[in-house]
């Protein structure tokens, strides 16, 4: 069966801190969603706007966020898409507490069976040097975070991704899809730098229109190698493809924005950060306008 994204996502760039457009701008969000309470005024305000898709890593925030929106009687109106792993905190913590110490904290949340679920397919992994095996429980850890929420599909972060494209590392890729289908009954998506090499591979390892999220904004920003190469494979792939930074950071204007994302063919998705309700409103205002028309063409 045809899978089908929600048509919008919520970003989650802004509630962490995160901007590719300057560190200062991160900074400011950071300290603007340093109180949850905040966070969740703008993912509620997405929500009576029609939006139910959420896009969040395991960044140590995401725990305020899900407890937020559970509290709040939210998680059962979204659809959550997590993106892992949270490479960046695995090494701070490694750093922090060592190895061990951090698959502690991890596994804290989880029951003694879930518990011994994972470290028995992990250890499984270990003693027959199995990278499959290792891939699964690294992602069943990950998923801990999750596990009371609709989770429609699982990303793999452009990091993993990426190098798997650049390794050739096609069975690491369907041990990981396969893994998310079987255990979570979600679809695997896959995040990318470069789509165009990722249509290739994936097309040479036998993989039918995978769901990937990737870059599409008119400035060209971050599209990898060009934002040409990335429309013609756009329109000659087959893939469900999510389109991210299409703000291209902040620079530019939603309205300038969606009308190069809504002419492009085969754009299924977009997902987008905001960071306050007046934003949330005119952001959401203009993609459904620009997708109401794109359907009317089409």
């Amino acid at each position: 069966m045809r899978f089908e994204p929600d048509p919008v996502m919520l970003g989650h760039n802004q509630f962490i801190g995160v901007s590719h457009l300057s560190q200062d701008a991160g900074r400011t969000r950071e300290e603007r969603f340093s109180d949850v309470a905040r966070a969740g005024e703008v993912i509620a305000y997405s929500v009576s706007q029609g939006v139910r898709g959420m896009m969040l890593s395991t960044h140590p925030r995401a725990r305020d966020i899900l407890d937020y929106l559970k509290a709040e009687g939210l998680a059962l109106e979204m659809n959550m898409y997590p993106l892992i792993p949270y490479a960046q905190g695995y090494v701070r913590r490694m750093n922090a507490v060592g190895l061990t110490g951090m698959v502690r904290e991890i596994l804290g949340q989880a029951s003694l069976k879930t518990k011994a679920d994972i470290a028995l397919y992990g250890s499984l992994g270990y003693l027959k040097r199995d990278l499959r095996r290792l891939l699964g429980a690294f992602v069943d850890i990950e998923m801990l975070l999750f596990k009371d929420f609709n989770v429609k599909a699982v990303f793999l972060h452009d990091a993993f991704v990426d190098l798997s494209l650049a390794l050739g590392a096609g069975e690491e890729v369907l041990s990981f899809s396969d893994h998310v289908r079987r255990r979570y009954g979600a679809e695997p998506g896959f995040v990318t730098m470069n789509f165009p090499l990722l249509v290739r591979s994936f097309r040479e390892w036998g993989i039918e229109r995978p769901l990937v999220m990737t870059t599409f904004n008119s400035a060209g920003f971050q599209m990898n190698p060009s934002r040409e190469a990335c429309e013609r494979a756009l329109e000659e792939g087959d893939a469900s493809v999510v389109a991210m930074s299409t703000l291209a950071a902040g620079y530019l204007r939603p309205a300038e924005a969606y009308d190069y994302v809504y002419s492009l063919p085969k754009i299924d998705s977009v997902v987008v950060g905001v960071s306050t309700v007046e934003h949330t409103a005119e952001t959401f205002s203009i993609i459904r306008e620009r997708r109401e028309g794109a359907a009317r063409a089409g």
